[in-house]
């Protein structure tokens, strides 16, 4: 039932973009059946507030999802789009608070980064954002990884 249920979500948001707020409520509905974990019905409601925009509507279904148990593999998840829309809604700080806490050997650490990144320069923090930027950057890097490393350890210090 898992595996297929996901693959219908995965399809779901495959294929949202260009319908309007309400055939995708009601996809949506369709989709959250009795069987599904309450921390799932959650997480893909406020994702779906998130889509459209409504970012407050989705910060207290990200935090009770989380709450609720939300397994390990959506928890990142859950924790980056609640890091962006408290980011949105103009709680900056917040955001980077619980940004800060992905690990390093977390699959999403990078992903995580940029919107710590973000977060930090909305929070007044630029230099904290570059080194942040940078310093997830490097790694990717074919050539000059090392230098792009220090600038960055330089930049995180002055911030």
């Amino acid at each position: 039932m898992q595996d297929s249920w996901q693959a219908a979500i995965d399809g779901f948001w495959t294929q949202a973009q260009g319908k309007t707020a309400a055939q995708l409520h009601e996809e949506l509905n369709i989709l959250l059946g009795p069987d599904v974990p309450e921390a799932n019905v959650l997480f893909e409601r406020a994702s779906l507030h998130d889509y459209l925009g409504e970012e407050s509507q989705a910060v207290g279904l990200y935090r009770h999802a989380l709450e609720s148990g939300l397994a390990e593999a959506k928890r990142s998840e859950a924790i980056i789009q609640l890091g962006s829309s408290l980011r949105n809604i103009g709680q900056p700080q917040a955001a980077a608070k619980l940004l800060g806490q992905i690990s390093a050997d977390d699959p999403l650490f990078t992903d995580a980064q940029g919107f710590l990144a973000l977060a930090l320069l909305d929070a007044g923090k630029p230099e904290s954002a570059v080194a942040t930027a940078l310093q997830a950057l490097a790694p990717a890097m074919k050539i000059y990884s090392r230098p792009v490393q220090r600038y960055a350890q330089d930049l995180a210090e002055r911030g």
